[in-house]
């Protein structure tokens, strides 16, 4: 069986790279982005995007699933946030993963949504 894609997409540089390790880890591969922006272009690309929710100055993670919704229907997206109660109510994620979360907890949402 092919290794999954995952798409990861954060404005903080050193959760991108924790996620990018231990997804590594779990054998997925990974591509790494700043922002929904740079991110865009691998949507097709990826099996499921893990996204930051508030990413400024740009396009919040929400917009970022909505786009990779209408460009790859069907497409499992994680939502992570440090701020709940910010989250538009259509934000149309698979899951939203609330900061801080642990590694194990991240680990069983993928696998759930890539089954």
């Amino acid at each position: 069986m092919a290794k999954k894609t995952i798409l990861v997409v954060d404005d903080e540089n050193g959760i991108r790279s924790m996620l990018g390790e231990f997804l590594a880890m779990f054998d997925y591969d990974t591509i790494v982005c700043r922002d929904s922006e740079h991110a865009i272009p691998y949507i097709s690309k990826a099996d499921l995007i893990i996204t930051d929710f508030n990413m400024p100055p740009g396009m919040n993670g929400a917009e970022l699933t909505k786009i990779a919704k209408r460009e790859k229907p069907g497409m499992p997206v994680i939502i992570m946030t440090g701020t709940p109660w910010d989250l538009p109510v259509d934000h149309r994620a698979d899951t939203v993963v609330e900061k801080p979360f642990k590694i194990e907890q991240l680990k069983k949402v993928i696998a759930n949504l890539l089954q």
